[in-house]
């Protein structure tokens, strides 16, 4: 099962107005933004290009990531589901402390930039995606499909 459809899953099978808050500085939050048309989706960033650049019906809310201010102006005490995919899990961490002692925000998927960190970030609600694992193995499976299929000796 994809992280895709457990989002989905989780969304659709809410017993609340379900929604996706989605907090990240980067195209990685835009991209998911895109898929989620099941229910209200939020973007919040730090940067006015990651706003203009979300899709059509996506709520912004441009300002720091880190601060109450910034996410409560993004009802993030609503959230079904957040998101966060950050830069930097300095950033991250700190955004998911706040999502969950004053927000009370209990799903929270995270990406993780340095896999050494995946102890802060790993407790039983977080599901923790390693960007660098991911990414190497993306760049794994192209340079394998890059490759030229050997071929037999000339005997």
């Amino acid at each position: 099962m994809t992280l895709r459809t457990r989002l989905l899953d989780r969304i659709t099978g809410s017993s609340t107005t379900p929604s996706l808050l989605v907090i990240s500085d980067s195209h990685a939050g835009v991209a998911l933004t895109a898929g989620f048309d099941v229910a209200p989706v939020t973007l919040v960033t730090d940067r006015d290009t990651v706003a203009t650049a979300a899709p059509d019906g996506v709520s912004t809310v441009v300002g720091d990531v880190t601060t109450h201010e910034t996410l409560a102006t993004a009802d993030a005490s609503e959230a079904t589901v957040a998101v966060l995919a950050l830069g930097r899990d300095r950033q991250t961490l700190l955004a998911r402390q706040l999502l969950r002692t004053r927000f009370s925000v209990e799903d929270i998927v995270v990406l993780l930039n340095n896999p050494k960190r995946r102890a802060a970030l790993n407790d039983a609600a977080t599901t923790v995606v390693c960007g660098s694992t991911c990414l190497a193995s993306a760049l794994g499976d192209a340079v394998e499909q890059t490759l030229p299929e050997p071929t037999e000796p000339n005997p």
